[in-house]
C-alpha cells in the first residue's frame, strides 16, 4: 500500500476546514467540561480523547451505510460522524436519554442510526464484531466500509490478532486504525507493542503523524479506498499524544516526567490545524479564539441542561436485558419417520433454515462438506451455498465474536463450538459483547444468534475436554437464553425458535443421545421457558434435562415397583419453567434433581433455591430437595474416572429410595430436640358430673403418654373400651401406633370412660386429650388438666393427682411393655429360583398394562398363600388370635427416615382377583411415601425386603398385632444341584420370623413352602 504524502497543501474545502475545526474543538473543550464537572463532583467518571482529536478525519471518508466500531478515545472522530454535544453531556451524567440508558461509562460510544457500535470495555474485545459486521455486508454485497479502532496496547490481545487474521482470509472491507500514545495507563508500550517487536508486517501499514490532521485525512482516504474497492482490510498506524491522565482515576504526574508532559504539547493536533488555517486566511487570532469561546459557552449549556434530564428509573433495571419470547406459528415439515437421531433432527432443521430463511449463516470448525461436522450437524449445507456454511478457522473467540458482528449488522448466525468444553477461548465474546449488547445500548443494538455444542459424558474415552456440560456456566450470565434439547422433536423445535428469536441462544446437545434412534414425538417449534413433562406422577418431582433424561429413565426402570414419580425434562435451562417445576412440588411434596453438570453453582442449586424461596412450594415439601449430581470434579481419560464422576442408574435410584423415604419432619426432628409443650387448661364443665347426677365425685382426662425416642405423633388404630364402659386400673382403653411399634394405652385408675374425643385413624400428639376418665370416691377436682409428656411447671402440677403423674413420667405402663416384649420369635429360611418371576417382569413390558414389579410379584404369591394358612392371616389381640374369613389386610415394609419403618397396607387383600392386585399394591405404596399412611394394625403378616441395596438374607421383627414378617432378599445366583454341568440358577432367600406362641415350625414351614411355589411357578395371570 502506498505511502500517502507527508504535509502539503489542504485536501479540504474550506468550509469542510471550518466544519472539522469545530468537531476537534467541541471535543476538546467537552473533555475540558467534563473534567471541571468531575471537579466539582457533578460526574462519575470521565476518559479523555485529548490527543486523540485528529482522528476526526478518518470520519469524513465514511459513508452513512458504513460502520465505526470506535476506540474509547474517539470523540472527535464520533463527533464528527454525527453525535451532538447533547449526546456526549448525557452520556457523561448517564441518564436515561443517553445512548445507554445511563449503563455504560463516557467514552463507550454508540448509536444505531449512525451505525457507531456499542463500545466495551473489556479493550479489543469490539474487533472482531467488527469483522462480523464487514461479512454481513460482504454476503450482501454492498460497498460499504468497517471502521475498526484500537490503542496500542490493545494491539496486544488475542482478538486483535484474530481479527486481523480473519480480515485478510475474508478479505473483509476492514479499515483497522491503532491509536499509538505510546502508554498503557502508566506502562510504556515503545519497545512492546507489535509494530515494535516485528510482529506485523511493517509494509502492510501506513505510518501516520497523529498530530497532522490532513496527514491523518489522508491516510484514511487512502484506507477507505481501498477497502471499498473490495482489495481487503487496510491498516493505519498513527502515533498521537496522550494529553490528559488515563482517566478521572488516574495521575499521570506520578509516573510520567513533568519535561515530557510539557514537551508533548507541542504536538497539539488542534493548535497545529488551526494554525495552518490562520496561515492559509481562513481564521484570524481573533476569530480563532472567539469560535473557542462560542464552543465553549455551548458545552456549558449542552452539560447544564443535560444535566437537568431525566435519571434512569431503578424499576427498568432488567429492561432491554432480552427481546420478547415467541415461538414462531410453524415450522417446515420434516421427514424423521417413526424414529430418527438428534443429529438426523438437528440436520434437517438446518437444511430448512438455509432454504427459508436467507439471513442464517452457518460456520464452524470442519462444518462444511465433505466432513459436515463432526457430528455431521452441518452434512450437505456448504453444497447448497457455500458462502452460507463456511468453516471457521480453529478459534472460538473469532466463531464467537463475529457471531456478534453478523447479528448485530442484522444476519442471523448459527454458530457451532465443536465441543462446548472447548468455548471459554471465546468467554469474553460471550460474557462481553454477546450477552450485554442489547442491555448496554438499551435495547438500540440486538444480537439475535444461535451458538450450538455438543456437550456432556457418558462416551468414554473423552477425558476432561471433551466430557463437561457446563450449562450452569451459561445459566448465570444475565441476556443469554440457554436451551438443552433431549429428543429429536425438542432439537427440532428449539432450534426453529431460537433462530427466530431475539437473544443469543446457546443450544447445548447432549453427545450421548446425539446417535442414539429414538421415537419422533409430533414436531412443532418449542417455546422457550416451557418445561416438558415425560411422566406423570404423584410422589416425587424429578427435574432433569439432556443426557440425565435418558438416564433416570433407565434408573426407574431397575426399580422395584411403579415408582409415582413425576418427571419433568427442563429443556429450557434460561428461561426455565418455574411455574411447572412449583406446581410439580406442590402435587408431589417432594424435589429431586438430576444433573450432569457440576454441583456448586449448578442449575439444580439454582432451581433448589428459587423453590425453597416460594413460600407455597417450601409449605408443601415433605422433605429436603436432593440433587444428584457430578462431583465437583474433572472427568479423567479412563472410563472409571468418568464413571465414577458422573451420576448413575445405580445413585439416582438410590437417592430417589432416600429420598421416597424421608419426611421433612423427621429430618428436622434429627437436627432438634422436640420444644417443650405446656400443659393446657380445659374447662371443667365438660369434664365433671355433678354430685347430683353421678356417684363419682372426681374426674381426669387420659392422655397421650411418653412415646419414647422422641416420637411426638401416633395414631389411633382401635378403641378397645367405648363411652359409658365401666373399667379398672390397668385396662387397656385403646391402641396407637407409632413408627416404631403399636401399644394400648391404659387407665391407671377404676372409673367409667366419658365421651371419646378421638377416632380411630386420628392422629394424636403427646399430652393431648383422649377421653375423660370419671373416678369413685376422693376429692372432687376443680379442674381437668391435659398433661404432655414432659414435667410441667411447679403450679400446674399441684393440680395434678399423683398416681397419674408419676404414670406420665413413666412412659409405657408395664403391661404395655410387657405385652411389646412378650413376642417368641422364631426363624426360618428357605431359598427359591426367582426365573420365572424375572421373566415374566421381562413379558409384562409388552402388555398393555405396562412392566410389572417383582415385588407385585412376589406379594401375589405371599397373598395365595396366605388365603390357604388361616394362622397367617390372623392378628394378635390382647391374648387371643383373631381371624376374620371376609376380611385381611396384608402389609409391606417402607423405609422413611431417621431409621423409621411405615406399613403400606393393602386393604382387603383376600377379596382381590389379579388384575386389580397390582393397581391396589402400587396404590398403597404411594400412598405410604406420600405420607397418606393407612393403620397397620389390622395386618397380620407383612413383606419386608432391602434388595434394593443388594442384602440378600436378613432376618425380620415381628410387631403386634402382626404375626410374622417375611423378608425376601435380593437375587443371587447359586451352583444348580440338579444340572450335570456348571450351570447356575438364579435363587432369593425367604426369610419368614413368626410369633412361636400362635405357630409351630411346621405351620410356617408348610406357609412358606407355599410363598416358594407361587413365586417359582410364577406366570402371568
Amino acid at each position: 500500500m502506498s505511502k500517502p504524502a507527508s504535509k502539503a497543501t489542504s485536501q479540504f474545502e474550506p468550509a469542510t476546514r471550518l466544519a472539522l475545526l469545530r468537531s476537534l474543538w467541541r471535543s476538546r473543550l467537552g473533555d475540558l467540561r467534563e473534567q471541571s464537572l468531575i471537579r466539582q463532583g457533578k460526574g462519575w467518571f470521565h476518559i479523555s480523547g485529548m490527543g486523540h482529536e485528529a482522528l476526526a478525519a478518518l470520519a469524513l471518508e465514511l459513508e452513512p451505510e458504513d460502520y465505526a466500531f470506535p476506540y474509547y478515545r474517539d470523540r472527535a472522530f464520533c463527533l464528527q460522524r454525527g453525535l451532538t454535544d447533547r449526546d456526549m453531556a448525557l452520556a457523561f451524567y448517564a441518564k436515561r436519554e443517553s445512548s445507554s440508558g445511563g449503563r455504560q461509562l463516557t467514552g463507550h460510544f454508540s448509536d444505531r442510526k449512525l451505525n457507531i457500535w456499542s463500545h466495551p470495555s473489556p479493550v479489543g474485545a469490539h474487533l472482531l464484531p467488527a469483522c462480523g459486521a464487514a461479512w454481513g455486508m460482504q454476503l450482501d454485497g454492498k460497498d460499504g466500509v468497517v471502521y475498526a479502532s484500537l490503542g496500542e496496547a490493545s494491539a496486544r490481545q488475542g482478538d486483535f490478532f484474530e481479527a486481523v487474521c480473519f480480515a485478510k482470509e475474508r478479505k473483509l472491507p476492514m479499515v483497522f486504525v491503532v491509536e499509538d500514545n505510546r502508554i498503557a495507563i502508566s506502562t510504556s508500550t515503545a519497545e512492546t507493542n507489535p509494530i515494535a517487536l516485528g510482529v506485523l508486517n511493517a509494509e502492510e501499514w501506513q505510518r501516520v503523524d497523529g498530530s497532522d490532521v490532513e496527514a491523518v485525512a489522508a491516510a484514511g482516504k487512502v484506507a477507505v479506498a481501498h477497502a471499498r474497492a473490495g482489495q481487503g482490510p487496510a491498516f493505519i498506524w498513527c502515533d498521537v499524544e496522550r494529553f490528559s491522565n488515563h482517566s478521572s482515576a488516574d495521575d499521570q504526574r506520578m509516573y510520567r516526567a513533568a519535561d515530557e508532559l510539557e514537551a508533548m504539547h507541542a504536538r497539539d493536533p488542534i493548535a497545529i490545524f488551526q494554525q495552518a488555517m490562520i496561515k492559509d486566511g481562513l481564521l484570524t487570532e481573533a476569530s480563532a479564539k472567539a469560535l473557542e469561546e462560542e464552543i465553549r459557552e455551548e458545552m456549558r449549556a449542552a452539560y447544564k441542561a443535560a444535566g437537568a434530564d431525566v435519571d434512569p428509573l431503578a424499576e427498568e433495571c432488567d429492561l432491554h436485558l432480552h427481546g420478547a419470547l415467541s415461538t414462531p406459528d410453524a415450522m417446515p415439515k420434516l421427514e424423521l419417520g417413526e424414529s430418527c437421531r438428534i443429529l438426523d433432527a438437528v440436520n434437517q432443521t438446518f437444511h430448512s433454515a438455509m432454504d427459508t430463511m436467507p439471513e442464517v449463516v452457518f460456520f464452524g470448525e470442519d462444518i462444511a462438506d465433505p466432513k459436515g461436522g463432526v457430528f455431521n450437524l452441518t452434512k450437505g449445507l456448504s453444497k447448497k451455498d457455500p458462502l452460507r456454511a463456511v468453516n471457521s478457522p480453529l478459534a472460538e473467540s473469532t466463531i464467537m465474536g463475529v457471531s456478534v458482528g453478523l447479528a448485530s449488522y442484522g444476519k442471523r448466525p448459527c454458530f457451532e463450538i465443536q465441543f462446548v468444553d472447548f468455548i471459554y477461548p471465546g468467554w469474553n465474546q460471550l460474557v462481553s459483547n454477546m450477552a450485554t449488547l442489547r442491555w448496554r445500548s438499551f435495547g438500540q443494538w440486538k444480537c439475535p444468534l444461535v451458538i450450538y455444542a455438543p456437550c456432556g459424558g457418558y462416551l468414554p474415552g473423552g477425558a476432561l475436554w471433551h466430557s463437561q456440560s457446563g450449562e450452569g456456566s451459561f445459566a448465570r450470565v444475565p441476556g443469554i437464553r440457554v436451551v438443552v434439547p433431549s429428543t429429536p422433536a425438542d432439537a427440532a423445535g428449539l432450534f426453529w425458535t431460537a433462530l427466530h428469536g431475539e437473544d443469543p441462544t446457546i443450544i447445548l446437545l447432549p453427545k450421548h443421545l446425539m446417535w442414539a434412534e429414538q421415537r419422533v414425538q409430533q414436531v412443532a417449534a418449542v417455546p422457550l421457558g416451557v418445561a416438558r413433562t415425560v411422566r406423570e406422577g404423584l410422589l416425587v418431582t424429578l427435574v432433569t434435562w439432556g443426557n440425565c433424561v435418558e438416564l433416570v429413565d433407565e434408573a426407574l426402570e431397575t426399580m422395584e415397583g411403579d415408582v409415582d414419580v413425576e418427571v419433568i425434562d427442563l429443556r429450557s435451562i434460561q428461561p426455565w419453567d418455574r411455574e411447572a417445576i412449583a406446581d410439580s412440588v406442590q402435587k408431589t411434596g417432594r424435589l429431586m434433581i438430576v444433573q450432569e453438570d457440576n454441583m456448586s453453582g449448578s442449575v439444580g442449586q439454582m432451581i433448589v433455591a428459587e423453590m425453597c424461596s416460594d413460600e407455597d412450594v417450601l409449605r408443601s415439601l415433605k422433605s429436603p430437595p436432593v440433587i444428584v449430581s457430578k462431583a465437583d470434579v474433572h472427568v479423567g481419560f479412563n472410563p472409571i474416572y468418568e464413571y465414577a464422576a458422573l451420576p448413575d442408574r445405580e445413585r439416582v435410584a438410590a437417592a430417589l429410595e432416600r429420598l421416597l423415604a424421608s419426611t421433612l419432619q423427621t429430618t428436622l426432628e434429627q437436627a432438634r430436640a422436640p420444644a417443650p409443650m405446656r400443659a393446657s387448661v380445659t374447662d371443667s364443665s365438660d369434664m365433671i358430673a355433678s354430685e347430683e347426677s353421678a356417684p363419682f365425685s372426681s374426674s381426669k382426662m387420659i392422655t397421650v403418654p411418653i412415646l419414647g425416642e422422641g416420637i411426638r405423633v401416633a395414631r389411633v388404630v382401635s378403641i378397645l373400651k367405648q363411652s359409658g364402659d365401666a373399667v379398672q386400673a390397668d385396662d387397656a382403653l385403646c391402641e396407637v401406633e407409632t413408627d416404631k411399634a403399636v401399644f394400648p394405652i391404659e387407665s391407671d385408675e377404676d372409673g367409667v370412660l366419658g365421651d371419646w374425643l378421638i377416632s380411630e385413624g386420628d392422629e394424636v400428639e403427646v399430652g393431648q386429650d383422649l377421653v375423660p376418665l370419671q373416678m369413685q370416691g376422693g376429692e372432687p377436682d376443680s379442674v381437668a388438666v391435659s398433661r404432655p409428656a414432659v414435667a410441667a411447671e411447679a403450679s400446674e402440677s399441684e393440680a395434678q393427682p399423683e398416681a397419674g403423674l408419676k404414670r406420665q413420667q413413666g412412659g409405657l405402663s408395664p403391661e404395655a411393655v410387657k405385652q411389646l416384649q412378650g413376642i417368641v420369635p422364631a426363624t426360618i429360611e428357605v431359598t427359591c429360583r426367582w426365573e420365572n418371576v424375572r421373566d415374566a417382569r421381562l413379558r409384562s413390558k409388552k402388555t398393555p398394562g405396562g412392566t410389572l414389579s417383582t415385588a407385585t410379584m412376589s406379594a401375589w404369591a405371599v397373598l395365595q398363600a396366605m388365603k390357604k394358612h388361616e394362622r397367617f392371616a390372623s392378628v394378635v389381640r390382647g391374648h387371643e388370635l383373631v381371624y376374620d374369613p371376609d376380611r385381611f389386610d396384608l402389609g409391606v415394609a417402607v423405609a422413611l427416615p431417621g431409621d423409621v419403618l411405615e406399613t403400606a397396607v393393602v386393604k382387603h387383600a383376600n377379596a382381590l382377583e389379579w388384575d386389580a392386585f397390582s393397581d391396589v399394591f402400587n396404590e398403597a405404596l404411594r400412598r405410604t411415601r406420600h405420607g397418606e399412611v393407612e393403620s397397620k394394625n389390622r395386618v397380620p403378616l407383612s413383606i419386608s425386603s432391602m434388595g434394593a441395596y443388594n442384602v440378600r438374607s436378613a432376618i425380620p421383627i415381628v410387631v403386634p398385632p402382626s404375626l410374622a414378617t417375611l423378608f425376601i432378599g435380593a437375587p443371587y445366583v447359586l451352583p444348580d444341584p440338579k444340572s450335570k454341568t456348571s450351570e447356575t440358577m438364579e435363587v432369593v432367600s425367604l426369610v419368614l420370623t413368626f410369633d412361636h406362641r400362635w405357630i409351630n415350625g411346621v405351620g410356617a414351614a408348610s406357609f412358606l413352602s407355599d410363598v416358594r411355589k407361587g413365586i417359582e411357578r410364577f406366570d402371568l395371570v
